[in-house]
């Protein structure tokens, strides 16, 4: 098992799985040396190093990020800057610590292959890749297109040479096979879903929740369906006038959204808190609102057939009814449920079925405070311990010496 080995996981901060993994693994080890780097997407660098003994933190210190802060076109090359320099920052701290490692966890492919040139230089003994996405690219030539398929040959580098590998779905290793030529069965892996923190599960009462509110929680960008929410908007506070949508978080497509929320006169009904770095601030904001939103769009956004999206088993973590689109893969599992209501994932048709399924939701205590509790039911799957027991159980047998 892990309980003598020294092991250091790096990834994503307050974005990924990191934290979750973090708190699972650092009373489950010998030492835990975590480099969590912030999205690049935030003004201010967040990026840290973390180093617990026996689950105990002993140190922490700030990491050096490279971050762009907005995602203009002619900006877009700069996102292979922030890969190089993210390595560059994983590799250097490591060699500053002096230290030698079991185990490198690598959330995400960016991230595993830093792990990856540490294996080689002999920094680390076995690479976990933890693979939580896989880029489709799209057919059309421009720079995001050569971008995902450098992306997915450096993520075939990374499979071939790593120890073991965790999936987030069934899909990932389908399509790693065809798009990356990569086949199943020529590597360790096993499919370690989406979960959370036991700590993070928690229930507002329905006499305390801010009956009106419309929560969003994530990286705002444009696959993510809020430009609908907005142009539906008008129709909604026909019915509903004290609605109120609140958003948290940052992203490429923030100042687009804010502006086209300007220019329609609804900045009344809309809060931005931007990206909360303290996790029970954010829970606490978003409890508390009536109803929680995960609009997926298929438009440009092909990566969702292979993702295990975060947003919808949050908001049933913490017992939110739900709008979600028929894109989602658990959709029909989410409708059967009765966690929450699902719509059409076309733009075209996205709308108007929005404004009915929250007139459903908002117009019936009854029937809200049943969605409520069927949610918070639902979460009960959501806790990541039995995922990462099982994964880590499996890594252990399979990995000779960890």
């Amino acid at each position: 098992m892990l309980e003598s080995r020294d092991v250091l996981l790096c990834g994503l901060a307050f974005t990924s799985r990191t934290e979750t993994v973090e708190d699972y693994l650092k009373d489950k080890v010998s030492s835990l040396t975590v480099i969590a780097l912030s999205s690049c997407f935030l003004k201010e660098n967040l990026s840290a190093c973390r180093i617990y003994e026996k689950g105990v933190l002993k140190k922490e210190f700030k990491v050096a990020n490279f971050r762009i802060k907005d995602y203009q076109w002619y900006r877009q090359p700069l996102v292979l800057l922030v890969f190089v320099f993210n390595w560059f920052s994983i590799v250097s701290t490591v060699l500053k610590l002096r230290k030698k490692f079991h185990l490198c966890i690598g959330i995400s492919h960016s991230f595993a292959f830093a792990g990856l040139v540490l294996k080689k230089m002999k920094r680390v003994q076995k690479l976990l890749y933890y693979c939580i996405d896989y880029y489709i690219p799209q057919q059309k030539l421009n720079f995001n297109s050569l971008f995902v398929k450098s992306i997915n040959v450096i993520e075939r580098v990374i499979v071939r040479n790593a120890d073991f590998v965790w999936d987030l779905s069934e899909k990932i290793q389908e399509y790693r096979e065809r798009l990356g030529r990569v086949r199943k069965g020529t590597y360790k892996s096993t499919v370690v879903p989406l979960g959370y923190s036991r700590k993070m599960r928690k229930s507002v009462p329905f006499e305390e929740i801010n009956r009106w509110d419309i929560g969003f929680v994530g990286t705002v960008s444009a696959n993510h369906g809020l430009e609908i929410l907005v142009e539906a908007m008008p129709g909604i506070l026909k019915t509903f006038p004290q609605a109120c949508v609140k958003i948290i978080g940052q992203g490429p497509f923030l100042a687009e959204l804010r502006e086209l929320v300007r220019r329609k006169g609804l900045e009344p009904y809309f809060t931005f808190f931007g990206f909360i770095k303290e996790e029970d601030k954010m829970l606490d904001i978003l409890s508390r609102c009536a109803v929680a939103l995960a609009l997926y769009t298929t438009r440009g956004n092909e990566n969702i057939v292979c993702a295990d999206t975060g947003k919808p088993k949050l908001y049933a973590f913490i017992g939110l009814p739900m709008v979600v689109t028929a894109c989602y893969p658990q959709s029909s599992q989410i409708e059967r449920s009765g966690v929450g209501i699902v719509i059409n994932d076309e733009p075209v048709k996205m709308g108007a079925e929005l404004t009915h399924a929250l007139s459903r939701l908002l117009g019936s205590d009854e029937a809200l405070r049943a969605f409520k509790k069927n949610a918070f039911e639902f979460g009960n799957s959501f806790v990541s311990d039995a995922a990462f027991d099982k994964g880590f159980s499996e890594l252990t047998e399979k990995i000779n010496g960890v």
